[in-house]
């Protein structure tokens, strides 16, 4: 679905910095998806202080990405945010943009970023809905 490319080069130091802490928003669709492989949403979601749902992380790292073998146990029906990261939507600007902390964020160009940001601003409306209509 994005352009990106994680060119894996170990700049991340081993674990991916995208599924370090991660604050990753799901929408309903996310968490549909996901239980579908047989996940319970109490496993793998946490409430978020502003109102959200988000992925839960178990000592430090996204509940899905497996740190020995360093891959997301998910990637193929990952959340819809993780496949248009590193382009994030910076609220500030009204615009989409290169998450600075992704190493490989100097490869995504103008255009793809332009190309995607229709994409990453539905995305944040659907999860600004979901959330306002307190039915998570």
């Amino acid at each position: 679905m994005t352009p990106f490319k994680c060119n894996h080069d170990g700049a991340c130091n081993d674990v991916r910095l995208c599924c370090t802490d991660t604050e990753m928003t799901l929408t309903r669709s996310d968490i549909r998806r996901i239980e579908a492989l047989g996940f319970r949403a109490d496993e793998f979601t946490r409430q978020a202080p502003d109102g959200f749902v988000e992925l839960r992380n178990v000592d430090g790292l996204c509940y899905f990405y497996d740190p020995e073998k360093k891959v997301c146990r998910i990637y193929e029906h990952r959340p819809e945010g993780c496949r248009y990261y590193p382009v994030v939507y910076d609220y500030r600007m009204k615009t989409c943009v290169v998450d600075r902390d992704c190493p490989s964020g100097v490869t995504v160009t103008a255009d793809e970023i332009a190309e995607l940001c229709p994409r990453v601003r539905r995305l944040v409306e659907t999860l600004v809905g979901e959330s306002n209509d307190g039915d998570q």
